[in-house]
């Protein structure tokens, strides 16, 4: 077991623990109420972990607390549940990495540089609605609302979003995968019999537009290995910023 003085050398004392600049926006929505989540207090530390499964450690953890966060990812696998570790510290996640059964990847993350959206054309045929209480149930893909949202109440009242529509048949769509009170991060998703139209691009477009008109910044984030996600991101103008590691089972 790693002792508390190795982890200790890991972390930049003169730095803010307390500081996450990576997805930010997922343990900020829980901490000012805008979606659901739990606090879980270690010896030296918390973890905010989102209700879709991103986690966030506050503080600097102990030896002890890493073990913990281990056991916590296990619980959940056996719920069922995802819990993903995001961390900005590599050697803190290569610490992570030494253990059987866990995984360390990396995720981008990027931000509005320039404005693209208004370049992209809708293809013939397909119109952009609102996601409302008519299409959201009709929404069938893995990155939806209800990923991240607990009830489609909840996701109605508090989130937005648009999908391209192909007469009565959501085709893509966009949405506010996290809210907090200085950024939405942009969900997209767009059925396999679609892709390749640009609907992603035009929804994700329009998304950004609307999270600007109400004066916040968009952001967006993928995995590492997910082009089809960072291409659309920068053709609707957004900037690679950051990226950091995720653990999970």
């Amino acid at each position: 077991m790693i002792s508390d003085e190795q982890l200790y050398s890991f972390w930049d004392r003169k730095e803010q623990a307390e500081m996450i600049t990576c997805g930010a926006v997922y343990p900020e929505s829980i901490l000012q109420g805008y979606q659901k989540g739990e606090q879980i207090s270690l010896s030296a530390c918390r973890i905010v972990r989102h209700s879709c499964g991103f986690a966030f450690i506050f503080g600097i953890p102990t030896a002890r607390d890493l073990e913990q966060i281990i056991f916590l990812m296990h619980t959940a696998g056996k719920k069922g549940e995802r819990f993903v570790l995001f961390c900005e510290n590599e050697r803190l996640g290569r610490y992570f990495e030494m253990n059987s059964g866990i995984k360390v990847e990396k995720r981008y993350f990027f931000e509005l540089a320039q404005d693209k959206s208004g370049d992209i054309i809708l293809p013939e045929n397909f119109v952009i609605k609102p996601i409302d209480a008519d299409i959201l149930p009709r929404l069938d893909g893995r990155i939806k609302p209800s990923f991240s949202w607990e009830s489609d109440e909840s996701f109605l009242q508090k989130g937005k979003g648009f999908c391209a529509m192909y007469g009565d048949t959501p085709a893509a769509w966009a949405f506010s995968a996290a809210v907090s009170d200085r950024e939405i991060d942009i969900g997209v998703e767009t059925l396999e019999g679609f892709r390749g139209k640009g609907l992603a691009a035009a929804v994700a477009g329009k998304m950004a537009e609307y999270v600007l008109s109400i004066g916040k910044k968009p952001v967006w984030a993928c995995h590492s290995e997910n082009i089809a996600s960072r291409k659309t991101a920068e053709k609707i103008g957004f900037e690679k910023v950051g990226e950091c590691s995720t653990i999970h089972l």
